[in-house]
């Protein structure tokens, strides 16, 4: 991208913003040419990784000088929901970007510049948060330039387990249990009873989820029509609705007041062992 161009205000910049993009917005997407939608969903991508910069450059400012204390908030986050009417968990990841901007200084740099996009960003640094501290900013600066040149999510997963290798013997002990202490799984829900599913998953759990996935979201022969996408989210529903019998069968034989334990193996909930879960 090029050198930024020169506005008398932040107002003026912000109209500009909201002109170019509202142009786009109205524009009659299917009468150009795909070349034309390809140029423009890819500058859509650099402008979204320039938004993320300089919102989180802002956020981080009005933070550290407690401007939302003006308006009667008692935090950053409370004040971007109430006051920009976002969702929790939007805000979140809104005041996230902005504690990046004193610990991970290179990832903004190369959002800024339009250089990686901000889903990348995210993700590099947080691989590099689990570094000591010494090592993050070299990491980062080898895992943004390798982003930018083209290496893609895997590849840079690779790079990065050979960072973390080298970086272990200065890393303080932990308890293998608590090994992944940003795991989570947040579930959102939305109009009608609908939802949406966001998790940051232990490599155990990755592997697990993907094989029962896989097992139960295989396609149903040539007339099954669903996107992968799709029947991964068939194979989760069955997953979960196949584990649901097991616990109302260990609570119809052991009773409510008994606490049941259900033991089985991923090829039982697969629909795949030669013998049933044992309850005790």
């Amino acid at each position: 991208m090029g050198a930024a161009p020169a506005f008398t205000s932040v107002s003026e910049a912000m109209d500009m913003v909201q002109a170019g993009l509202s142009y786009l917005a109205v524009a009659d997407a299917a009468q150009l040419p795909a070349a034309t939608q390809a140029e423009c969903l890819r500058g859509l991508e650099r402008a979204g990784s320039v938004l993320t910069a300089a919102r989180a450059s802002m956020l981080a400012g009005f933070s550290a000088g407690q401007g939302y204390a003006d308006d009667a908030a008692y935090s950053a986050r409370s004040w971007l929901i109430h006051q920009t009417h976002i969702t929790s968990g939007a805000a979140v990841g809104h005041t996230a970007w902005a504690a990046r901007v004193a610990t991970h200084p290179r990832a903004l740099a190369a959002l800024a510049a339009g250089q990686v996009t901000d889903s990348v960003g995210r993700q590099v640094c947080l691989w590099t948060g689990k570094l000591p501290e010494k090592y993050r900013d070299d990491a980062d600066e080898v895992l943004l330039a390798a982003a930018a040149a083209g290496l893609g999510l895997e590849e840079l997963a690779a790079l990065f387990a050979q960072m973390y290798e080298r970086a272990r013997g200065d890393l303080p002990d932990q308890d293998p249990g608590q090994d992944f202490a940003d795991r989570g799984v947040k579930l959102a829900t939305t109009f009608g009873g609908a939802g949406v599913v966001h998790g940051d998953l232990t490599p155990e759990c990755v592997e697990v989820l993907g094989r029962v996935l896989d097992a139960l979201g295989a396609p149903a022969g040539a007339e099954d029509t669903r996107t992968q996408d799709q029947r991964y989210h068939d194979a989760l529903q069955e997953a979960i609705r196949q584990l649901g019998k097991c616990i109302v069968t260990c609570i119809t034989l052991c009773g409510t007041r008994t606490v049941g334990i259900v033991n089985f193996s991923p090829p039982t909930i697969l629909g795949v062992a030669s013998h049933p879960p044992i309850l005790r």
